[in-house]
């Protein structure tokens, strides 16, 4: 028999691979499990953090914009003939390390908004990120909109949303827990570490056998996180990373990125009933004030804007290839930054903090219209507050857009989600 005392400890003692013990507090201990494929439509957000040059990611080349880029950015500008054509669109060509793109490009499954801000944008990377993952700029309230979404609709999946890294990023964060590891079927209950493998098990087992007491008086709680843990632990024990073949010949860069990316695969698979509807991730290193790129080699693989573009590209490449068309009709995978860069190259060929950012939008109900080309454009003749790229997109467009026309989420419950915004229709997902 197992002393309340030790089961307990071993409650508190956490779980071995999960960030914190306090996310299981608000755990729904649901059984439902629906096995049809294609009953929930699910996203992934990836956050570029640090601000991604979108002047360098996404080039306006119609002879007048293109003129003003190469004089803002006389070594770091690429020449049009350098550049990938843009299905979709003749105003836009695309740095070539975006090329694993082009198979949900040439389907119309992907969608370029360029132009991305919020009224009274910031430079700031803390002010911006947090105006970003809370959907509120300007604001104070510190629950993110993707906790939001989940707290105020309903699914049947026990674990709804995830994040896949190391710490839980403000757009999960709030009163829905949202579990964080980077490879969730290797979790374990963690508990003393003085037993041996065989006793271990034997202490995790006990506590399973549990499930079935009657709760002490004032331990209710106690043995009802209990439940949701192993629940949680049962949901996950078919996905680890380690044990995943990815589909239909894709392959992941083998990187950071590029397994948090196949791990969100992993996880919105539903062969076997899991659940997940959102997955984010993030990608740091784009505060590229210096080394953006070698002036002499604007491709160089070493470089740092390079680097991260064909990882990034790589790994959402690899993701649709992986899923497969079936899939891909369910998801969607955002991805934005907190803002661009200045629309001139700085003297240590880098650039500095802008405004005008670009997101990113890849999944199948997309209809490949991309936004912010033509009339739409800015435009770089006129630089915003004398530095930046303007913007013509509000992020919360993208957002609203995708929760409304994808995710099936009412007006009246995208008010709570995203307050205060009037809602413009961007077309991406009609």
């Amino acid at each position: 028999m197992v002393k309340r005392r030790t089961f307990l400890k071993a409650l508190t003692g956490g779980l071995t691979g999960l960030s914190a013990m306090p996310i299981l507090s608000g755990l729904k201990h649901n059984k439902h499990r629906v096995s049809k494929r294609g009953t929930i439509k699910k996203m992934v957000v990836l956050f570029q953090r640090g601000g991604n040059d979108g002047l360098n990611t996404l080039i306006p080349v119609t002879s007048t914009e293109y003129n003003l880029y190469r004089s803002l950015r006389p070594s770091m500008g690429f020449t049009a003939s350098a550049l990938t054509n843009v299905p979709g669109t003749s105003f836009f060509r695309m740095h070539p390390a975006l090329n694993p793109l082009l198979p949900a490009l040439n389907n119309g499954h992907f969608s370029f908004v360029h132009a991305v801000s919020y009224p009274g944008s910031d430079r700031s990377h803390f002010e911006s990120q947090s105006y970003f993952e809370t959907a509120i700029p300007g604001n104070g309230l510190s629950s993110g909109w993707l906790n939001r979404y989940l707290a105020n609709t309903t699914g049947p999946g026990l674990i709804r949303g995830v994040h896949i890294g190391s710490n839980i990023p403000q757009m999960a964060s709030g009163q829905v827990p949202v579990p964080v590891s980077n490879n969730f079927g290797r979790l374990t209950m963690a508990v003393d570490p003085a037993l041996q493998d065989a006793e271990e098990e034997a202490m995790r087992n006990n506590i399973r056998a549990m499930y079935n007491f009657t709760p002490t008086p004032g331990n209710e709680s106690v043995y009802n996180t209990g439940q949701r843990i192993f629940d949680m632990l049962d949901s996950f024990a078919t996905r680890d990373r380690e044990n995943y073949t990815p589909e239909n010949g894709a392959v992941y860069p083998d990187t950071g990125l590029g397994d948090r990316v196949m791990h969100a695969a992993q996880m919105l698979k539903d062969d076997d009933f899991l659940g997940v509807e959102v997955v984010t991730i993030d990608q740091g290193g784009y505060d590229t004030h210096a080394s953006q790129v070698n002036p002499a080699n604007l491709t160089d693989a070493d470089t740092r804007h390079q680097e991260l573009l064909t990882e990034l590209a790589g790994s959402m490449g690899a993701f649709y290839q992986d899923m497969g068309p079936t899939r891909m009709q369910d998801v969607v995978f955002m991805v934005v930054t907190e803002f661009g860069r200045r629309a001139y190259q700085n003297d240590s060929n880098g650039t500095d903090h802008g405004t005008g950012s670009l997101a990113m939008v890849m999944g199948g109900p997309l209809n490949g219209t991309h936004v912010g080309a033509d009339a739409q454009w800015p435009g770089l003749g006129s630089l915003y507050r004398g530095h930046d790229l303007g913007w013509t997109t509000d992020f919360r467009d993208i957002y609203w857009e995708i929760m409304r026309n994808h995710m099936g989420v009412n007006d009246a419950t995208l008010d709570t989600i995203i307050p205060s915004h009037a809602y413009n229709s961007l077309g991406i997902i009609t």
